[in-house]
């Protein structure tokens, strides 16, 4: 079961939905109607894996948090969290009222029949509204749109179906040290560091029998004292006795020998403590800070120290380092030792997770939370709901996740704002930043394109295909790769972001196959100022050769040189009739003028130009330009309301066909450039990528995962005898696991899959021994 939507009304900042009720011919639910007329709910859609709730200070994201926890448990429902600027809000005998949440419930196959087995109505849907009007009642909402009270006994029902919230504590950071007594669980009156300072300070000032006994009861006093464990004092232990499974019994051996002054056994317990921690916390997969990275114990006489080991190979302690490592830790911790119900799913709510974290720690973050929800060495699916001021924490290869809410004037209170999600955030937040071009420096992946067109074109289709389920791996990781455009300045931008220094980004560029386009590259080709070129030539993607290698289809006339020429000639139409009703003002019966017709017409002194064809036969019906960002806007808009279509209109699944084949490539193409940049930076490259992946798989993944790493290892294969065979090895076991079939299952026999991964690793030795024999060469 998963919630669909959540409905709050009269909850804390939350009033009623004031713009629902003033919409004309909006209709009239009764289960909202109120005493004082029709009210309704606010509602706020969640998505099936990762929910971010974005708005200021004050505007109501935790009360949201706080109201899914309510519907889920059924406590936490007061009278004094009534909206207080409510016009029901009062202070009189049987006029106080309760505010109101709910959610709609989205069932599975099983919760179906234990619902129908309860008696509990449903909607056409399948799904179900529950309600909570007060403590210990819920009510359903039928297909009549009328409320019914379950009975106790269908209330428990429901209950034990719904999902578990899990609230992730985000002020809770790890500690420094940990108590080896509390590990060990032995009976000690000392428990604490500054227990044990106290004491030492009362001792040290005691030299006669006569002091001894004058501060007796202070000394009684302190050895009676209990220090409560803190939060963050338990989730040390539970990272070490929990996530790191150390045995009890080993702290109690190293408790003992560190009394006893056994040196050697001290180093030993630790060294393999250590090891475990590395084990089973793999942090290096997640803390991209620093892929050397490891946490570590050290031992002091009654606590355990935990140390950071950072690519230097210097150890340090937490208060040498920064909060947001600590808090980073503390939430993955979190997370590792929390224990899931077997029987349902989860909710795992957020508040503010981002506040102690730096930029890339908060991408980090958000590719745990990724995991978390859909775990890739497991079947198990849940939900995330965090609440977030970041643009750092939100996922720009999905902004349809994101929910902004808004407090109004006066009365109105929180609300959704409905027109801030999917084509209006993204990808036009992403793409038209004041500073688009700096972002060539940020030294992550960058794909440079000549215009902001490109940016709205290759950002909107791309989430497109990620919402419809595209394998990530085919697709652009917007959280990873910027969009820079540079006009007509791509061999510049290249030359500054990788012409002047040690450490390189990786990048690549897409050039149309006009004379701009042809001259941008011969540029590139000549190089900057050492004449050293800034790109070699496969990494960079003329529109032209890639539709010509690809076989691309284009519209009969239609030459296809740049993205433009990649939309079906319909849909360009429909496009542009949208953009002069939009932004010309013109009205439907001149929009209707523009036709497929005339547009085909003027291909052909175009040059096969279907932008230039367009853009003239918009000119001379509209008598003004066209401008391409907002004709790739346009488009983009119309391809969201073509999601929520029965069918799909004609031309845009030709368009889909097209648009994914060139972010596949592009997609291959950056991963190329970051193979090579870490080739050059790097040794052993082979052997990091397999036993990175083995560290961060040991138990099984899904096929869209092992295909990226078998990518990888393409790129980073040399070109000789041993590169050829490996490149055919991962060929067969892209063939032998099927691995192009159905990305998101999990790979099967995936214990054979890990052998014959790891024994990738023997082919370069063999070749230098002389026992591969090089392939046959194609004849000619």
């Amino acid at each position: 079961m998963r919630i669909g939507k959540v409905w709050v009304r009269f909850y804390k900042s939350f009033n009623f939905d004031y713009e629902l009720k003033a919409t004309p011919n909006a209709k009239r639910l009764p289960w909202q109607e109120t005493s004082a007329g029709w009210m309704p709910h606010i509602s706020i859609p969640l998505e099936s894996d990762v929910t971010a709730i974005v708005g200021a200070n004050e505007s109501g994201k935790t009360h949201l948090l706080d109201a899914i926890n309510i519907v889920l448990t059924g406590t936490g429902l007061e009278k004094r969290d009534f909206c207080r600027y409510s016009s029901l809000f009062s202070v009189e005998q049987q006029s106080r009222l309760y505010p109101e949440v709910g959610a709609t419930m989205l069932l599975s196959e099983s919760d179906s029949e234990a619902v129908r087995d309860l008696g509990i109505p449903v909607r056409n849907d399948g799904s179900i509204i529950m309600l909570r009007p007060e403590p210990g009642e819920i009510d359903v909402v039928g297909r009549d749109e009328e409320r019914a009270r379950l009975s106790s006994n269908q209330a428990s029902g429901l209950t034990a179906l719904l999902p578990f919230p899990h609230w992730l504590k985000t002020t809770v950071a790890l500690p420094d040290s940990v108590s080896i007594t509390a590990l060990s669980g032995t009976a000690s009156r000392i428990t604490s560091r500054g227990q044990r300072l106290r004491l030492l300070g009362l001792l040290s000032g005691m030299g006669t029998e006569d002091q001894l006994v004058k501060n007796a009861g202070a000394l009684l006093q302190l050895l009676d004292a209990q220090e409560a464990s803190s939060p963050g004092d338990q989730l040390g232990q539970l990272l070490l006795s929990k996530v790191a499974r150390i045995d009890t019994s080993s702290f109690q051996e190293l408790e003992q020998a560190i009394s006893n002054g056994r040196d050697g056994l001290v180093n030993g317990l630790i060294q393999e403590m250590n090891t475990s921690i590395a084990r089973h916390l793999n942090i290096s997969r997640w803390w991209t800070q620093d892929p050397d990275f490891q946490l570590r114990l050290s031992p002091r006489e009654t606590e355990l120290v935990f140390t950071i080991r950072d690519r230097t190979g210097t150890d340090y302690s937490f208060t040498e380092r920064s909060r947001g490592l600590t808090y980073f830790l503390s939430y993955y911790v979190q997370l590792l030792s929390h224990d899931r119900p077997v029987d349902r799913t989860e909710v795992l709510l957020m508040d503010e997770p981002d506040a102690y974290l730096s930029a890339s720690g908060q991408q980090d973050l958000l590719r745990v939370l990724e995991h978390h929800a859909r775990p890739d060495n497991s079947e198990r699916r849940d939900q995330v709901v965090y609440v977030t001021h970041s643009p750092f924490l939100v996922n720009r290869n999905a902004g349809h996740r994101v929910r902004v809410v808004d407090k109004g004037t006066r009365d109105e209170g929180t609300r959704l704002v409905k027109d801030a999600t999917r084509n209006h955030y993204e990808p036009l937040r992403t793409s038209l930043g004041a500073y688009v071009a700096e972002t060539a420096f940020i030294g992550g992946e960058n794909l440079f394109v000549e215009g902001i067109a490109d940016q709205v074109l290759l950002a909107g289709i791309n989430a497109r295909l990620l919402r419809a389920g595209a394998a990530p791996s085919r697709c652009l990781d917007l959280n990873r790769v910027t969009l820079v455009a540079c006009g007509a300045n791509v061999p510049y931008m290249l030359y500054l972001a990788r012409g002047r220094d040690q450490i390189k980004p990786a990048c690549a560029a897409l050039l149309d196959s006009d004379t701009s386009g042809e001259e941008a590259k011969k540029q590139i080709k000549r190089g900057g100022a050492h004449g050293k070129p800034a790109l070699s030539d496969d990494l960079v993607v003329m529109v032209a050769d890639w539709a010509a290698r690809e076989k691309i289809s284009a519209e009969p006339g239609v030459v296809i040189r740049e993205p433009e020429d990649l939309v079906p000639l319909s849909v360009a139409v429909n496009v542009a009739r949208r953009y002069a009703e939009n932004m010309v003002g013109a009205p439907e019966t001149l929009t209707r003028t523009l036709e497929v017709s005339a547009v085909r017409e003027a291909l052909a002194e175009a040059q096969g130009s279907l932008w230039d064809a367009l853009a003239a036969t918009f000119r001379s019906i509209f008598e003004t330009d066209m401008n391409k960002a907002g004709f790739a806007k346009e488009l983009v808009a119309l391809l969201d309301e073509t999601e929520t279509a029965s069918s799909r209109p004609p031309g845009v699944p030709a368009l889909d066909a097209n648009f994914a084949n060139l972010l596949e490539h592009l997609a291959k193409t950056l991963s190329m450039a970051r193979e090579r940049e870490t080739e050059r930076q790097r040794d052993h490259r082979l052997e990091r990528i397999i036993d990175a992946f083995v560290c961060d798989h040991p138990t099984g993944c899904v096929r869209d995962t092992a295909a990226s790493t078998l990518l990888r290892i393409d790129a980073a294969a040399d070109d000789s005898t041993s590169g050829d065979v490996l490149r055919a090895e991962t060929s067969r076991l892209r063939r032998d696991f099927k691995l192009a079939v159905d990305p998101l299952h999990n790979i099967d026999e995936y214990t054979d899959f890990l052998q014959r991964l790891k024994s990738l690793r023997l082919i370069e030795r063999l070749d230098n021994q002389g026992l591969i024999e090089p392939a046959p060469r194609p004849r000619p």
